[in-house]
């Protein structure tokens, strides 16, 4: 776990330090997770959602990160809580980004929750070449979008 945060704190430091010397504005959240995330530092982006999370367990940013780690990582055991969660979230929010994008959220992650209800039986070689999947970088976030709309309506 310290490595996780003395990570953390570098890339953040690094990110805010990089902006401070070009003279560009700071990194916001949505640009230092998606940077993380894309450049392989997964586990960070996984650290940030534990601290959004630990703060306030609703934190629909810190959800859908959460939700995007173990979906990466095909965390069978927490997806779908994962995946309710945001549904909730996204559900009882009233920013304009969330209502206008709350039906394509429902969609996604309900097909996704039916998907893993009815059909989803892989084998324990299959989770694992899947999971060896998670760690190829440049690859952009499955759920990049949502944290994109919240960003847009100041909650990320």
């Amino acid at each position: 776990m310290k490595t996780i945060r003395y990570a953390f704190a570098l890339a953040l430091a690094i990110a805010f330090s990089s902006a401070a010397q070009t003279n560009q504005p700071p990194v916001d959240n949505f640009t230092l997770v998606t940077n993380l995330w894309y450049n392989g530092y997964k586990s960070n982006v996984l650290a940030i959602a534990e601290q959004r999370l630990a703060t306030n367990s609703n934190d629909l940013a810190g959800l859908v990160l959460k939700m995007e780690y173990d979906f990466a990582f095909i965390n069978t055991q927490n997806i779908s809580n994962d995946m309710l969660k945001v549904l909730t979230g996204f559900q009882s929010i009233t920013n304009r980004m969330a209502m206008l994008h709350y039906n394509e959220v429902f969609e996604d992650l309900n097909s996704f929750l039916i998907l893993l209800r009815d059909e989803y039986r892989p084998t324990q070689t299959e989770l694992e070449e899947d999971r060896a999947k998670a760690l190829i970088i440049h690859k952009r976030m499955t759920y990049e979008d949502y944290l994109k709309w919240l960003h847009d309506d100041g909650l990320f």
